[in-house]
């Protein structure tokens, strides 16, 4: 026996280095297995320090940050201490919402903001790639395999993940709205949009991109089937940007009747037109838009605009009575010169003169609407469902649809005053972020900026950070009991009803009571 274990050793030692590094990127092998396996001497500890292994090994293990880092990861990066920092990073996370309970059962808790951990939430912000292993981590918490354990730490966890969505998403957002016009892709807007409003869906970008190429490509397949003499037919790949269409007008108009075939016709596309399809904020979302195949007008404009591009057809969007797209025909400057499109009516072509009569228009001419006032319109329309819907379901995705619509809408524009203040009144009433909405009131008085119910804002939230101080400083004192063996419950635990499954969590106030979330 002692000389077949010393015939296989000296074996996978005689093996190249390439070959070990292969069998040890093997799935089955856990990073646990390689730091053991590197003791074993000197020719595997080299081994095992391979980049190569350690990126295969922190992927297998952290699969959803892939999408992150982007399928051309940085060959500079040292996959090895990347492993050890998310690793890390993922113990501090789940030390941190175990204490969450004990700190916070006193508050009714919505939506964490910076006052409860000040610290974190400025590590997270100074670093990115900080806050983007936390969201993995608490990514891989809410959607484990065991949906009736650990309940308290899920429902610390979805508020927490919630707040470090944001951080990694407004810079995301800033970035967008410093692009050039031509390159601020509506489709890239809406995903920003949608995700920012439904913070506990993991990362959407790569896969809402990857849906709309398999449309564009499917519309090509089309087009190979019926026109092959049509030049898109020997093309490779699709489209980033467009400043004018890359075909004649007679093959451009071939491509967006093949759109339309594919998109209304075989894959079933339609506008939401059912009874309260206006208050279903799933209908903006262009994930959900991909899925259901129904949508709010706005969002099935983007998604078709966003397929034309890709196969070299430039579409725009103008505001007539409603949003439509506008493709240039002909050659000339005039409004004549282009075919409106109605994605709510399958894709139907109209003249100018026909849009204007069914739309009852004054004017001579329509604008073009940018990204940024296409996507403002967007989250404006969800600021109406999420006032008309707070209460809707137990899903975060319904009930931050209204704070989530407007905030998005003041990165577009931070000096919209009106959504400031809705801001600002929903946060008091919740009694979230005082000081932040004291500073920014007196800020607004200062620069004279507040309307009418200003001072009533500033008089609350004082009262409330007041209100807040004496919480904080109330010490609680353990209540011993003699037979603790008859304590079921807990201040703070997240509990399920049997006959009705709806979640609960236990509060303290003038006496123990069960809240329904």
């Amino acid at each position: 026996m002692a000389d077949r274990n010393k015939v296989g050793s000296s074996t996978l030692l005689r093996m190249p280095d390439d070959i070990v590094g292969r069998i040890l990127k093997c799935e089955v092998l856990l990073f646990t297995d390689l730091l053991r396996f590197r003791e074993v001497c000197r020719k595997f500890n080299d081994v095992v320090k391979s980049d190569d292994v350690w990126r295969e090994k922190f992927f297998q293990r952290w699969p959803n940050l892939l999408f992150r880092y982007g399928a051309d990861t940085d060959s500079s990066c040292n996959w090895l201490d990347e492993f050890k920092h998310r690793h890390i990073v993922g113990r501090e996370v789940l030390s941190i919402v175990s204490d969450l309970s004990s700190k916070l059962y006193l508050q009714d808790i919505y939506i964490l903001s910076a006052d409860e951990l000040p610290d974190l939430f400025q590590q997270m912000k100074s670093d990115l790639r900080y806050a983007e292993f936390i969201v993995d981590e608490l990514m891989s918490l809410l959607n484990d395999t065991e949906r009736e354990r650990k309940l308290t730490m899920k429902f610390y966890a979805q508020k927490l993940l919630t707040a470090a969505q944001e951080i990694i998403l407004t810079e995301q957002v800033k970035l967008y709205t410093r692009l050039p016009l031509q390159k601020q892709l509506l489709e890239k807007g809406a995903t920003l949009l949608a995700q920012w409003c439904q913070p506990t869906k993991i990362y959407m970008m790569n896969e809402i991109t990857n849906q709309i190429d398999r449309l564009a490509f499917d519309v090509k397949q089309e087009i190979r089937s019926t026109l092959l003499e049509h030049p898109i037919v020997n093309t490779s790949g699709l489209i980033s940007y467009l400043t004018e269409d890359l075909w004649l007008s007679e093959e451009s108009k071939q491509i967006l009747l093949a759109i339309n075939k594919v998109l209304f016709e075989d894959k079933q596309f339609h506008g939401a037109q059912a009874e309260g399809a206006n208050n279903d904020p799933f209908n903006s979302y262009l994930d959900k838009v991909l899925f259901r195949r129904t949508g709010s007008l706005d969002a099935l404009c983007i998604l078709y605009s966003a397929i034309a591009r890709r196969l070299g057809v430039k579409c725009e969007p103008v505001r007539a009575n409603r949003l439509m797209l506008k493709w240039k025909e002909y050659l000339d400057v005039t409004d004549s010169s282009y075919t409106y499109i109605d994605v709510f009516d399958g894709g139907k072509f109209l003249s100018f003169e026909e849009l204007r009569e069914s739309q009852h228009l004054d004017g001579n001419s329509l604008n073009v609407v940018t990204s940024i006032e296409v996507l403002s319109r967007i989250a404006e329309n969800l600021v109406n469902i999420g006032g008309l819907q707070r209460q809707v379901g137990h899903d975060i995705s319904n009930s931050y649809c209204f704070p989530g619509a407007l905030k998005f809408l003041l990165l577009l524009d931070p000096d919209d005053v009106a959504s400031k203040l809705s801001l600002i009144e929903w946060y008091i009433k919740r009694d979230i972020n005082l000081h932040d909405c004291i500073s920014t009131l007196k800020d607004m008085v200062d620069n004279e900026q507040a309307q009418g119910g200003s001072n009533n804002l500033l008089t609350t939230a004082e009262k409330g950070l007041n209100k807040e101080s004496r919480l904080i400083a109330r010490k609680i004192t353990a209540k011993r009991r003699s037979k603790p063996s008859k304590v079921i419950f807990s201040v703070g635990d997240i509990t399920r009803k049997k006959r009705y499954f709806i979640s609960c969590i236990i509060v303290l106030s003038e006496e123990f009571r069960i809240i329904q979330r």
